[in-house]
């Protein structure tokens, strides 16, 4: 037999109305013995709320949508896992998507998410960023956007890493002891923004130094690992082994490692390779990648505990969250001075 709220009401001699404000942690004029009695009757028959119906009374489905560009990216499910922990704990389920950087596959997401009534969504975007925001535009439901912004587009709160502060720490610390060496740049695409910005901390460093850039050190591709080997084997071939060569992220970092011992290249004698994220891979592969960490899960957690604010009606204290970056010295690069002082 189905048991309903009810029965539930009928067996704690109780309203529905106090059931119901204890199902939906209300417990506005609900003693606590009372609560826990009903609580008790619930476990004890095994009573499961009627989302759909409890849906249609609050407005509130109790879920949230997350649409990541790759799953293969190991920086992802890093701050996937911090979404869900903190969704969970507020009594959220997630749904995630992968996007494969495809904006027509995201806007399938989008339909979709509006159709089963989600909460609020998560977002980190696919590609040219500013096309994504007039897709989204018409979407009445709170957006947090993660790692990358959406020109144009009027969100309601974000988390983002300050990546030109890292890509300029990273650059000068691969310059500190040797300024007039030239640094590779292997990126991303061009059009996101988290590549973009790298970019110009790159830049900065060199403009600090009042260094010209060999603008053919500067390349583009994607954040994969096939693409760190391919661009990497490709400078090999024009300059022989590169001073330095400084990965927009680690996965491009560990692509760029395979060709570098695929050619029999010292690491980090006679390259030095810096990275950007700190994913868990990048200490267990060998040689371990030197990186700008980001905290990864916090970005996640952080998200949610944003967008779950704005759905019950709350502004975040700041619309634009930006976390920094830290330093991870491991085997890729030769030890500094600093490294010596603890800087």
């Amino acid at each position: 037999m189905s048991i309903n709220i009810t029965d539930i009401a009928r067996m704690a001699n109780v309203s529905k109305a106090t059931v119901s404000r204890v199902i939906n942690n209300k417990n506005e004029g609900v003693s606590a013995e009372t609560r826990d009695h009903i609580l008790k009757i619930i476990q004890d028959v095994g009573y499961k709320p009627n989302l759909m119906a409890r849906s249609i009374v609050t407005s509130r489905t109790k879920t949230i949508g997350l649409i990541i560009p790759d799953i293969e990216n190991p920086f992802f499910p890093q701050m996937v896992r911090g979404v869900e922990d903190y969704a969970v704990s507020q009594g959220y389920t997630v749904f995630l998507c992968n996007s494969d950087m495809d904006l027509e596959k995201q806007q399938k997401y989008f339909d979709t998410f509006v159709e089963k009534r989600v909460d609020g969504l998560i977002l980190t975007t696919s590609g040219n960023f500013k096309n994504s925001g007039n897709m989204i535009k018409r979407y009445h439901i709170p957006i947090v956007l993660v790692d990358r912004k959406i020109s144009g587009f009027n969100y309601n709160a974000g988390v983002f890493i300050n990546n030109t502060d890292g890509a300029y720490r990273a650059v000068k610390y691969l310059l500190q002891e040797n300024p007039t060496k030239q640094v590779a740049f292997l990126g991303g695409p061009k059009d996101v923004d988290t590549c973009a910005e790298r970019l110009k901390g790159y830049k900065k460093a060199y403009a600090e130094l009042s260094i010209p850039i060999n603008l053919d050190l500067i390349r583009f591709g994607n954040f994969t690992v096939e693409s760190g080997f391919e661009l990497a084997s490709e400078l090999l071939e024009s300059y022989g082994p590169i001073s330095s060569i400084f990965a927009a992220s680690d996965i491009i970092a560990i692509g760029a490692v395979r060709a570098l011992r695929k050619k029999g290249i010292s690491i980090p004698d006679q390259t030095e390779i810096m990275g950007f994220d700190n994913i868990q891979i990048s200490n267990m592969v060998f040689p371990s990648i030197t990186t700008m960490a980001q905290p990864i899960y916090k970005i996640g957690y952080t998200a949610a505990q944003n967008l779950i604010n704005v759905i019950n009606g709350k502004e975040p204290a700041e619309k634009d969250q930006v976390l920094l970056t830290k330093l991870i010295v491991r085997e890729t690069t030769r030890a500094r001075q600093s490294d010596k002082r603890g800087d």
